[in-house]
């Protein structure tokens, strides 16, 4: 059996990525409640967020599928996404009426050209 190096790299980087994004979304989301876990797969471009509501005794997950990053004319940072999925169906919906243009803004100091090379 060998040992794929390339699917090894690609595992660690995600993994790093991870965290990263972890500790990036937790004071981002720190009104809606405490952010629990983000995974990302950057060859299936998957990217879960796992967010315990404030006064919840249960976490959500957030999946966006597809995603991808893009900035605007004014030079604007957002994340696009083909699809959204929520552990709470009501919640999908709520998010699919929200946006319906597929992408959420990325705050002002996001180093965009530094998570495009990674992502």
């Amino acid at each position: 059996m060998a040992f794929d190096v390339s699917a090894a790299f690609a595992s660690a980087k995600d993994k790093s990525l991870s965290k990263l994004l972890l500790s990036a979304a937790k004071p981002f989301l720190k009104e809606f409640g405490e952010v629990v876990n983000v995974t990302i797969n950057s060859s299936a471009r998957t990217l879960k967020i796992e967010v315990l509501p404030l006064g919840e005794q249960e976490s959500i997950w957030v999946e966006l599928t597809g995603y991808a990053l893009a900035t605007d004319e004014t030079g604007r940072g957002w994340l696009t996404f083909d699809q959204l999925s929520t552990s709470r169906q009501w919640l999908t919906r709520v998010a699919e009426k929200a946006l319906p243009e597929r992408r959420l803004k990325l705050p002002s100091a996001t180093p965009m050209a530094l998570l495009q090379t990674m992502l």
